[in-house]
């Protein structure tokens, strides 16, 4: 098999990461060969990221996974999360099928987890869930999604659940973790989204890392951070943290503080900037949110 420069590297980082973790990595994610292998695009679910996968099948089975080039996200690359998508779809601890409650052979919600079929799994999901429409309407029914989807899943299940039974309640579990970030979100910035895009990890010159622990939960934009620090000599790196991780190898300033002392920092960062005549009032006055109710 032929290995270009590319494959070299791509192939060594893997390797690390899986030592560092204490794992082995399975050698479909060193593969790269093709033969009877089909090839298709894929999302990989781990994370937010939002990395593109190319999924090899033989058989009817996933044999291989690699990096989509294609993709403005990853570029190729993958973390060991993506690497290990093969080998988790067929972990013997992951469940291929339905698991519903019975006692003495029928459903009971009390009962023990029993393994059933699809179909008896679908007949009494279906049942119960014409019962609640029926006595009490659309508000009766909800649908609890993924953080997981993607934007095609997403829109199908509020097509069903919107146009088709004409119900508003459907979550996704995103809303336990993200609720606050929404609301810091609007006050902060005016809108329900971050300031800026990945894009931008190649064009700025400082990052913050506060309370994130990106080297080992979010590796391919660490990736492009390190990439973005080690090629220009004027970017900073600052690691705020209440203990010491990865990101600390490529800090230029790492700070580590007591837990629960995070308001006393920003308190601190937010009088600086103000004694210092550093605040954008142009940007505070046209977008952010936190002075309503004060004027």
């Amino acid at each position: 098999m032929k290995l270009t420069r590319r494959d070299f590297i791509k192939a060594n980082a893997a390797a690390a990461t899986a030592a560092a973790a204490g794992v082995t990595l399975p050698q479909t994610a060193l593969a790269d060969s093709t033969d009877d292998i089909r090839w298709d695009k894929a999302p990989c679910r781990f994370c937010g990221t939002g990395c593109s996968v190319l999924v090899g099948t033989k058989n009817e089975r996933v044999v291989a996974v690699k990096g989509d080039p294609e993709s403005s996200v990853n570029q190729g690359l993958l973390c060991i999360k993506g690497y290990f998508l093969p080998k988790i779809m067929y972990g013997q601890d992951r469940l291929t099928q339905p698991l519903l409650r019975k006692k003495d052979g029928q459903y009971d919600k009390n009962g023990e987890f029993t393994s059933v079929s699809w179909d008896e799994a679908f007949d009494i999901m279906a049942e119960k869930w014409r019962k609640a429409l029926y006595e009490k309407g659309p508000n009766g029914v909800g649908m609890f999604g993924s953080g997981q989807w993607a934007v095609w899943d997403g829109y199908a299940a509020v097509k069903l659940m919107k146009a088709g039974f004409r119900s508003n309640n459907i979550e996704p579990n995103a809303r336990h973790c993200m609720a606050s970030a929404v609301a810091a979100f609007i006050r902060t910035f005016g809108a329900d989204e971050p300031m800026g895009c990945y894009d931008d990890l190649e064009q700025a010159d400082a990052f913050v890392l506060w309370g994130a622990n990106m080297a080992e939960c979010h590796p391919i934009l660490w990736a492009r951070i390190s990439d973005r620090r080690l090629t220009a000599s004027h970017v900073k790196v600052a690691v705020l943290s209440t203990f010491k991780n990865r990101n600390f190898d490529l800090a230029d300033l790492g700070i580590v503080f007591t837990p629960q002392t995070d308001l006393a920092i920003l308190n601190y960062i937010a009088n600086y900037i103000i004694e210092s005549g550093n605040v954008n009032q142009e940007f505070v006055s046209q977008h952010t949110k936190f002075l309503i109710g004060n004027q």
